[in-house]
């Protein structure tokens, strides 16, 4: 308590619950070329930076999905290494199945102890807006979505839809030089418990 009573709270990095972040990109024919180009700087930027304590995993989505792991992993040089890897070897293809997407990343078994929050990038260019929403809505649970709207041209219905239904913010990034700007507020934003 201080010294009026009440209770002392100033939150230390230490005294910050684990954090477990999923990173959901799309990597989609819509996406080929610049908007996968900022995704890649965007994901190097929130990934590269993630704390020794945090956990992570990364799902990558097009006509079908790939996870890094069946498990988010602890946020290690070498496991950082290997998502910026696997992201960076993308080239943009395909459909884009989000409503599956999102289903796989729900149903991922959460961290004891970690607070969960769901990050995706995406130009947004799919007609399951509500669907999309719905799922969120009925599947979050106690995590939340933040959601990057890449591109252009992008749709910003589904990006605002998905950060609000999922308690979250979204953020649009129309050119690459906008991705360190963006990366940083969207970490101001998480780092208070």
């Amino acid at each position: 308590l201080d010294e009026r009573g009440r209770p002392a709270w100033d939150a230390t990095t230490a005294q910050i619950p684990g954090r477990e972040y999923i990173f959901i990109v799309d990597v989609s024919g819509s996406m080929y070329g610049f908007p996968l180009d900022i995704s890649k700087k965007l994901l190097k930027d929130l990934i590269g930076n993630l704390r020794r304590s945090d956990k992570f995993n990364v799902l990558l989505f097009a006509g079908g999905s790939t996870l890094m792991s069946e498990e988010s992993l602890p946020a290690t040089a070498g496991n950082i290494s290997k998502a910026i890897n696997l992201i960076d070897h993308q080239h943009g293809g395909g459909g884009t199945e989000l409503l599956p997407a999102l289903k796989r990343t729900l149903a991922l078994p959460r961290a004891e102890g970690f607070s969960r929050t769901i990050v995706i990038a995406t130009d947004g260019y799919v007609t399951v807006e509500e669907q999309a929403f719905d799922l969120i809505r009925n599947s979050l649970g106690n995590a939340n979505m933040f959601a990057f709207g890449i591109g252009s041209s992008v749709n910003r219905h589904i990006i605002e839809g998905m950060a609000h239904v999922g308690m979250g913010e979204p953020f649009i990034i129309t050119k690459p030089e906008e991705a360190p700007a963006k990366a940083e507020a969207f970490r101001k934003l998480i780092q208070s418990p």
